[in-house]
């Protein structure tokens, strides 16, 4: 028997532009006048998909990532059979579960008990079948209460939990996961994750699509990136995701950082520098040596106690925290136009990986913004790896483990 789970060969999938009625008679007559005679402009259409190939074993946990509107999605709507390729062929060799949408496989009006069956159907399950999981389903889901309520008074956390409970318990071979379990809360992913565990250790294939690397890392056995709708790289999870990563630094680097302020603001920010122990300018730091945020600004005219903040965000652009000049006081230096203020890290605590930085100024008295830079400075990090499971999260905390040894009775 093939150990082969899914095989994507040169597919391709091409979607119509729906523009709006904003377009001219016109224009809409010589749209209709080229689909009848045949003709058609590239720029109605967009590939989300060009030419891939692939092929996942059984038993592989593949983390699929890529940035928004790279072709993830579309490549799991293929799997699933929800939508079919333009050009090229897929397989998938066994039963195929499948959480790629919020309310995918649900109808509104249908009851959670309803859509349970509606669900469990369409995912190829036979009604004695799931009347024999049923129990396990609502319980895994935690919607007991509201089972026979129309799905169209739940939240979106509850039908993610009901939709995952379904696709979990189907006993798939290949388990799809869209990034849909962001949705629900920090208790049920738990659940989730231990489900996609012990999927993995009965050698089920999962796919986990996600824009969290460090998931991406601690949960796959290979990783898929796609690009543009094509394969850019499919291989060993570190490796790939560090290639994809700094891609993204670099995308980031490639752009500025516009001010968030007006430009009559009394004080504004001149420049942001990222700079490594020796004073040198770096995109690029080492975890556990010290490094300095540098923020040179300009005064219009006097501004009492300013205040300025430094805020790290992930990949994705969420804060992770940040710190502000008023924590230790820091005052400005009086009567001087210009300046720089510095953060001094000491040491670097991130996890390996990519960051980025956010810098503001702001009045003390309101906390009313003079000038903000979102973004403004992206840099990665050399450190621990998450993929290694000793550290999880992107810091290390500053620690020390320590066996405690009972005192023996005398």
């Amino acid at each position: 028997m093939s150990n082969l789970a899914i095989r994507f060969d040169s597919v391709s999938k091409k979607y119509r532009l729906r523009h709006g009625w904003y377009l001219s008679i016109i224009d809409e007559i010589a749209r209709l006048a080229n689909r009848t005679a045949g003709r058609s402009s590239d720029a109605d259409y967009f590939w989300a998909l060009k030419d891939v190939s692939f092929e996942i074993d059984h038993g592989d946990t593949v983390g699929l990532i890529g940035s928004n509107g790279a072709g993830k999605s579309t490549a799991l709507k293929i799997l699933s059979r929800v939508t079919v390729p333009t050009s090229g062929s897929f397989q998938t060799n066994g039963r195929v579960g499948a959480l790629i949408e919020v309310g995918a496989g649900f109808h509104p009006d249908l009851s959670g008990r309803e859509n349970v069956y509606l669900n469990g159907a369409i995912m190829g399950m036979r009604k004695r079948e799931i009347d024999a999981k049923f129990d396990q389903i609502v319980a895994f889901s935690e919607v007991e209460k509201f089972i026979d309520t129309p799905l169209k008074f739940y939240s979106s956390g509850m039908m993610v939990r009901l939709g995952f409970a379904v696709a979990a318990h189907i006993e798939p071979d290949i388990l799809l996961v869209d990034e849909v379990l962001a949705v629900g809360d920090t208790a049920f992913q738990a659940k989730c994750l231990n489900k996609i565990a012990e999927l993995k250790q009965q050698n089920k294939t999962i796919v986990l699509v996600s824009h969290t690397m460090p998931s991406i890392l601690q949960h796959s056995s290979r990783v898929l990136w796609i690009d543009k709708g094509t394969v850019r790289a499919f291989g060993d999870p570190e490796s790939t995701v560090e290639q994809y990563l700094k891609h993204v630094h670099q995308q980031g680097a490639s752009g500025t950082a516009e001010p968030a302020a007006a430009t009559e603001s009394p004080i504004r920010i001149a420049g942001i520098s990222l700079l490594d122990a020796t004073g040198h300018v770096r995109d690029s730091l080492a975890y556990g040596e010290e490094a300095m945020v540098e923020i040179a600004y300009e005064l219009a005219q006097p501004v009492d106690d300013p205040v300025f903040s430094v805020t790290f965000h992930d990949i994705r652009g969420v804060p992770l925290g940040g710190l502000t000049s008023r924590l230790d006081g820091l005052a400005l230096e009086a009567g001087a136009r210009q300046g720089t203020v510095r953060l001094v890290l000491a040491p670097v605590l991130f996890t390996r990986g990519t960051y980025g930085i956010t810098a503001a100024i702001y009045d003390k008295p309101i906390q009313r913004y003079y000038d903000m830079r979102a973004h403004a400075v992206s840099f990665m990090v050399d450190g621990p790896s998450v993929a290694t499971r000793e550290v999880s999260g992107h810091f290390v905390f500053p620690h020390r483990w320590e066996v405690v040894v009972p005192e023996r009775a005398a």
